[in-house]
């Protein structure tokens, strides 16, 4: 069975990345996918501190390994990714940069929001994926902070969910070609 990872996103106080992250739980258990949600704030990061580049998969720290063991099993995953200041948020760049074989031949998608739909986090995110050769699908679920979200609470509107299947319908495919792939290139 393909096994999705959900990436959360945002350990900001207060962040409505955990709101989000439910909801892509939710629409995943709904269609019967395996998933788990991921959350880099369970691993205690610091600021980047390997010597080695992640994509080398030559990790010194215990927090490294735990983190990217963590990352590791999945067949594809889901990014729940705020806007910041038009980009990704730091702590979620910090902690990817911590790994990247993690992600190699295998799908992601993005689930995001801000201000204009966090659509300039996902296209900074694609080129970082990209640099870990993961495949990136092209539909995304993306939520307005102004008409998606009232007064601190997600509420998204059917305009924005309605992009949720094909977003699925992609990544599942992918996730199933990838493993082809993968086992390919373990032979």
């Amino acid at each position: 069975m393909t096994r999705i990872g959900i990436i959360a996103g945002s350990n900001r106080p207060g962040a409505l990345n955990p709101q989000v992250v439910a909801w892509v739980k939710e629409q995943l258990d709904s269609a019967g996918v395996d998933n788990a949600v991921i959350d880099y704030n369970d691993y205690n990061l610091p600021i980047l501190d390997e010597e080695i580049p992640g994509g080398a998969h030559r990790y010194a720290n215990e927090h490294t390994r735990a983190w990217g063991a963590a990352v590791e099993p999945f067949d594809g995953y889901i990014v729940v990714t705020p806007e910041y200041n038009h980009s990704v948020p730091g702590p979620l760049k910090n902690a990817i940069d911590f790994i990247g074989s993690e992600f190699a031949n295998k799908p992601v998608a993005f689930a995001s929001y801000g201000g204009d739909k966090g659509v300039r986090a996902v296209e900074a995110w694609r080129l970082v994926f990209a640099n870990f050769r993961a495949a990136t699908v092209r539909s995304t679920a993306s939520f307005s902070l102004f008409t998606d979200f009232a007064d601190g609470r997600f509420a998204p509107q059917d305009v924005s969910t309605g992009t949720f299947p094909a977003l699925l319908t992609d990544l599942l495919a992918w996730a199933e070609g990838f493993k082809v792939v993968r086992e390919n290139l373990a032979r």
